[in-house]
C-alpha cells in the first residue's frame, strides 16, 4: 500500500477581524475539494473555535483566534494527486491575510520506500532529458552561426545565455512549481518539446521576416535597426529553453528525493553526465547523419517520451497531457517521414529571406 501523503501547515494574521463568514468560506472550500465524512466543532467563551473533519483522505483542522486576528489549519491528504495550494488560493481569495507561514510537507513515505529501481529510473530521466536539453542548445547555436555568422562567437553566447537562463530557472523554482511535481515534471517537458523541436525553424523565420522588413523600408538589413530585434528574438528562444531546463533539474532532484532522501540529490551528477553525452555526441555522431530540423524532431520525441514514460510509471492521470502527448507524437512522426520534403521546403521559403 502506498503511504505517501502531503500536509499543509498553515498559520496566517488577517487583515481585519475574522468573522463567522470567513470560517464558514473555509469550510466550504474544504468541502468543495475534499471529502468530509464526520464533523467535530467546538467553540469557546468568549470567543475562538476548533473545528476538525475526518475526511476520506485523512483529517482537516482549524483553530481561530480572533482576538489576534490570526488563524491555524493543517490538512493531511493521502491523495498525493489533491492540489493544497489550489485549496490555499480558494480560501486566500476571499479571507484576506496580512502574513502567512506555510508549509507543505511530504509525509508517509517511510511506509513506501522507494526501490534501487525508482531512483535509478529517475537518473535515466535525468540523463535523457539533460541530453535533450543541450541539443536544443547545440542546434540554435548551429543554426545562428548559419543564419547571423561568427560560428565561435555563436556558440559561446548560446552556452553562456542556457547556463544563467538554468540558474535564473532554478531560482525561480518555488514561484513558477505550483502542483506535484511530477505533473509539472510532465508539463515542463512537454513545453520543452514544443519549443525545442522548433526552435531552428524559427531561427530561420525571424532571420526571413526581418530579411522583408529591410527590403520593404529600405534600411540595410546589417543596421541595428534590423539586427538588435532579429538578435533578442534568436536569443529569447535561447533563454526560454535554458530557463525550462532550469525549471526541470529541481523537478527531478525532488522526484529522486521522494524515492531516496539521501540519494536523490545525485541527479545534479546525472544531469552533468547528460549533458556531457549530448555535447559529444551532438558534433561526431548526429549533425554529420540528420539535417538539423530532423534532429530537433527527433530530440522533441525523446523529451516527449520521457514524459508519457513518468506518467505511465508514476501513474499520472491527466488526460489533457495524454492527449497532448499522442497529438505531439503523431505530428514528430509525420515531420520524420516526410523530413526531407518538408525541410527541403522550409529552406527554399525562409534561408537567407527566401533568395535561395
Amino acid at each position: 500500500m502506498d503511504t505517501r501523503s502531503q500536509h499543509l501547515l498553515f498559520d496566517a494574521l488577517l487583515e481585519r477581524e475574522l468573522t463567522s463568514a470567513d470560517v464558514d468560506h473555509i469550510k466550504e472550500v474544504i468541502e468543495k475539494n475534499l471529502t468530509v465524512v464526520s464533523r467535530i466543532e467546538h467553540k469557546f467563551t468568549p470567543q475562538g473555535e476548533t473545528i476538525v473533519f475526518i475526511l476520506a483522505e485523512s483529517h482537516f483542522s482549524l483553530h481561530t483566534y480572533p482576538e489576534n486576528k490570526f488563524i491555524s489549519l493543517d490538512i493531511y491528504v493521502c491523495n498525493m494527486d489533491t492540489d493544497l495550494k489550489k485549496i490555499v488560493n480558494e480560501i486566500s481569495a476571499v479571507v484576506a491575510f496580512e502574513k502567512v507561514d506555510q508549509k507543505f510537507l511530504a509525509r508517509g513515505k517511510l511506509g513506501t520506500p522507494g526501490s534501487s529501481a525508482d531512483i535509478n529510473f529517475v537518473y535515466f530521466v535525468t540523463v535523457i532529458t539533460a541530453c535533450c536539453s543541450i541539443l536544443y542548445e547545440l542546434l540554435l547555436a548551429q543554426t545562428l552561426s548559419t543564419t547571423m555568422g561568427n560560428t565561435a562567437l555563436r556558440y559561446n553566447t548560446t552556452i553562456g545565455l542556457y547556463i544563467a537562463a538554468m540558474g535564473f530557472g532554478a531560482l525561480l523554482y518555488k514561484k513558477f512549481i505550483k502542483r506535484d511535481v511530477i505533473e509539472e515534471f510532465v508539463k515542463i517537458e512537454l513545453l520543452l518539446s514544443l519549443i525545442g523541436g522548433v526552435a531552428p525553424i524559427m531561427a530561420l523565420i525571424f532571420d526571413y521576416a526581418f530579411n522583408k522588413i529591410a527590403n520593404g523600408s529600405g534600411v540595410s538589413f546589417f543596421s541595428n535597426w534590423i539586427q538588435m530585434p532579429l538578435f533578442t528574438l534568436n536569443h529569447l528562444l535561447i533563454i526560454a529553453i535554458g530557463f525550462l531546463s532550469g525549471l526541470e533539474l529541481p523537478l527531478l532532484i525532488d522526484m529522486g528525493k521522494r524515492f531516496d532522501k539521501k540519494k536523490g540529490s545525485f541527479v545534479l551528477a546525472y544531469d552533468y553526465f547528460g549533458t556531457l553525452i549530448g555535447a559529444i555526441l551532438f558534433p561526431i555522431m548526429i549533425l554529420p547523419v540528420l539535417d538539423i530540423f530532423t534532429i530537433g524532431y527527433v530530440v522533441s520525441i525523446m523529451n516527449i517520451l520521457m514524459a508519457f514514460t513518468v506518467m505511465t510509471k508514476l501513474k499520472i492521470q491527466n488526460n489533457k497531457y495524454k492527449i497532448f502527448i499522442i497529438l505531439m507524437l503523431i505530428a514528430w512522426a509525420l515531420l520524420i517521414y516526410n523530413s526531407t520534403v518538408i525541410n527541403a521546403g522550409i529552406i527554399q521559403k525562409f534561408y537567407f529571406g527566401g533568395q535561395v
